[in-house]
């Protein structure tokens, strides 16, 4: 038994020295020296990977506390991964253990003005003429350039909040954000200064500028606004950012109120629009209309909660500033999300022949683009019904032309409304006759019969009235004569019957428009004019 120990007591103590020797072996052949690691971040830094130079740098650091070039050197890749408080951090290091390092002050003063901290860069020049003993004349040249980039801001700061001075004051901060593109003061006197312009968008670039360098829940939501509810039409890009805006926000302050509020409405309010375009373009137009019409039953549409929110978003809040700044004009009217709900409100009740109702929705529409077929249909159909054909005619005249006179569609509605006001225009032989429009051949003659005892010229009636009789009998006691003028077609019109319909051959125009939808050229028409507000386009087609 003790043998027995005993040789398991040696295996374990032989298995013991192995271990040890091949950990000692592998620890061997891992140890870098500093100048390893030194090594290693400059070739890491000249292959541009900034974070594998820092990781390196980092070993360096460890092993030699005190050796100032390596925090210079550091300090180079932590500028390069936009830590730029670090590398401050590192530079500082730099001159406390080396305060005559000339290069380091010029690192920092170049920090600080591309940050837009103009004191502080000056400063940094002051401590290197003080102290160092090299790059005077590099230096007079920085401060040179900060010197006039100071004096940039300075004069920003009066044209920003000055009377009709916005273009000059766009001005001067688009030089200053060239010399200092981290200047968030230069940004944000930018944006001011282009929403008094009305330039939007551009304000916009700049504020988002500003929520990366400096992430604020206030900017961050304001953003989120703008971008969903005046910039962006449905599915675009900036309807998009306006949902991240609050994501960035929820992941910075999970815990914000505000912002889990804003995000749970603007998802519900895709949610109905999503829902809306998709009946829009299988021309479910009684679905689309249902699905604006918001979560309660007899509660605010979709657009009321649009409406509501941007006349909210005008309003200063806790901190007193408003969502929406006091720039901006006019934002219901810009809103590019209520000019799509209009578009779907157009067509859906266009679609339904409910006329009246979609005028209102197509009639901004038009404001915005007067080119707008499918506004224009709805808009010439409502003066149809109202038996306004002049003006029917023109509005269908000019859509027709608009398409290229390659919408069989638009073309029917203008013959439609020119045969109509043309009949309007011309004699109404029922009246002349005094009987109904569907009378019948026997009261037609009877009418006839008593008008020419009434009228002849033997019983002291006028010639003309009774060759007006004749007229009338003429065409409506002829049942063919009578059926193309209840077409609009008056047969004593010289000229009636001579327009040719460009779609039933004669000019080889019909053929070309069956190949045109046979090539899809009705589906482009539908992309470009069936979706207002949109990047893309669903066809559309109302078949009233």
């Amino acid at each position: 038994m003790r043998s027995v120990l005993r040789l398991a007591y040696l295996i374990a103590l032989v298995y013991a020295v192995a271990l040890v020797a091949n950990v000692g072996h592998v620890a061997a052949e891992d140890v870098h020296t500093v100048s390893d690691w030194l090594k290693q971040a400059n070739a890491l830094l000249t292959s541009s990977d900034y974070a594998g130079a820092l990781e390196a740098f980092d070993h360096a650091i460890v092993q030699d506390p005190d050796a100032y070039l390596t925090y210079f050197r550091r300090a180079t890749a932590q500028q390069a991964l936009g830590r730029t408080g670090a590398a401050l951090d590192d530079l500082q290091a730099t001159l406390k253990r080396n305060p005559s390092f000339g290069k380091a002050y010029l690192q920092a003063a170049r920090i600080h003005y591309k940050e837009g901290e103009y004191i502080e860069a000056l400063s940094q020049l002051k401590q290197h003429a003080k102290h160092a003993k090299t790059d005077h004349s590099e230096a007079e040249e920085l401060k040179t350039q900060i010197q006039h980039a100071f004096d940039l801001s300075e004069r920003l700061k009066k044209l920003t909040h000055a009377k009709n001075k916005h273009t000059e004051c766009v001005k001067v901060a688009t030089e200053l954000v060239k010399l200092a593109p981290n200047d968030l003061n230069a940004r944000r006197s930018r944006a001011s200064c282009y929403l008094a312009n009305g330039d939007w968008e551009d304000a916009v670039t700049d504020w988002n500028r500003v929520a990366i360098l400096a992430p604020n829940p206030l900017l961050q939501r304001r953003l989120s606004f703008l971008s969903f509810y005046i910039l962006g039409s449905y599915d675009s890009q900036q309807q998009k950012a306006g949902l991240n805006y609050l994501k960035a926000c929820l992941h910075n302050d999970p815990d914000n109120k505000l912002c889990s509020r804003a995000h749970k409405t603007l998802r519900r309010i895709e949610k109905a629009l999503k829902k809306a375009h998709k009946f829009a373009d299988s021309e479910s137009w009684t679905a689309v209309s249902s699905a604006l019409k918001g979560p309660k039953v007899g509660g605010p549409t979709i657009r009321d909660e649009v409406e509501s929110a941007i006349q909210a978003a005008q309003q200063p809040e806790e901190d007193g500033q408003p969502l929406l700044p006091k720039e901006m004009r006019d934002p219901l009217e810009k809103s590019r999300l209520l000019l799509d709900i209009s578009d779907l409100y157009c067509r859906a009740y266009g679609g339904q022949k409910l006329y009246k109702k979609a005028m209102p929705y197509c009639e901004k529409l038009l404001k915005h683009d007067p080119n707008n077929i499918p506004a224009a249909i709805v808009q010439g159909e409502e003066h149809m019904a109202n038996h306004r054909y002049e003006e029917a005619a023109r509005i269908f005249s000019h859509a027709f032309a608009e398409s290229g006179q390659q919408n069989r569609d638009l073309y029917q509605r203008m013959a439609k409304a020119q045969k109509l006001l043309k009949q309007a225009k011309a004699k109404d032989y029922y009246k002349i006759l005094e009987v109904a429009r569907d009378a019948d051949e026997k009261t037609i003659k009877k009418a006839y019969r008593r008008l020419a005892r009434e009228h002849h010229p033997d019983k002291g009636g006028s010639q003309e009235k009774m060759a007006e009789i004749n007229e009338a009998f003429g065409v409506l006691g002829d049942a063919e004569l009578r059926a193309r003028y209840d077409q609009g077609d008056d047969p004593n019109d010289p000229t009636g019957g001579q327009q040719a319909d460009p779609f039933q051959g004669g000019f080889g125009q019909a053929e070309a428009f069956q190949q045109m939808f046979q090539n899809g050229g009705f589906q482009q028409f539908a992309r470009q004019h069936g979706h207002a507000f949109q990047g893309g386009g669903s066809q559309f087609h109302f078949s009233f």
